[in-house]
């Protein structure tokens, strides 16, 4: 049964309410807190929404629906230069699509092998040309493929790219069909976007997200995983 949507109504608008009121919050300097704690909070806001759509994760045709009605009104709002307002539909449609494609592949398998393999073609992307950075905030092109993380007191932090949104709205989604430790799975999904964030901000250079995704569907269900390995294919 579809529960009522009040968790993906009450998660997108506090979202769009951080995200909105943000050049009206106080500046925290040019310290780290100013990246750590707006960029932390606007992270947390984005897997908020992501896993507020769990309810839906078998509901294909639902998914199909909320993710096509999110995809248009986040480029009706790209296009209106409508700025940091466009990350809640972006972060639906992400969401809509990462559950879908965990819809789609109903293998047991996939819960290990999809998120290693991402993981490594990730690392790779980035050692070899990084597309997106949590710190860097020239996207330009490629507006749509990614979320304005904004900085308080005005101005933005960074960028998140739409697929790291996707992956882990799909990780969780596997978590919860193959019967994981689900809400800690869930919190470890939400918290590797920050630590990714806070790795970055030590390194000193571009980090691969999805890893840091991967590790907290994996780590959390490491003795878990030889029985869902056993568990007979969906369908």
């Amino acid at each position: 049964m579809v529960r009522g949507p009040a968790p993906l109504l009450g998660a997108s608008l506090g979202a769009l309410a951080l995200f909105l009121l943000a050049p009206a919050l106080p500046d925290l300097g040019d310290g780290d807190a100013a990246v750590i704690v707006p960029g932390t909070l606007g992270l947390l806001a984005l897997a908020a929404i992501a896993l507020a759509l769990l309810p839906l994760r078998e509901e294909w045709a639902l998914l199909v629906l909320v993710g096509l009605g999110a995809a248009l009104i986040a480029a009706a709002l790209d296009a209106a230069d409508a700025g940091t307002a466009a990350n809640v539909p972006k972060a639906i449609f992400a969401a809509a699509a990462g559950m879908l494609l965990a819809y789609v592949l109903a293998a047991p398998v996939v819960v290990v092998a999809v998120p290693v393999f991402v993981a490594a073609i990730d690392v790779w992307s980035v050692a070899t040309g990084p597309t997106s950075q949590l710190l860097e905030s020239d996207s330009g092109a490629i507006d749509y493929l990614s979320f304005e993380i904004p900085a308080w007191g005005g101005g933005t932090i960074g960028n998140l790219g739409v697929s790291d949104i996707v992956f882990l709205a799909f990780f969780a989604a596997l978590a919860w069909r193959y019967d994981l430790r689900r809400r800690v799975t869930a919190v470890c999904l939400a918290l590797a976007l920050p630590v990714a964030l806070v790795a970055q901000l030590e390194i000193g250079g571009a980090i691969p997200v999805v890893p840091f995704l991967a590790a907290a569907l994996l780590l959390p269900n490491i003795d878990l995983l030889p029985r869902v390995l056993r568990t007979p294919a969906d369908g």
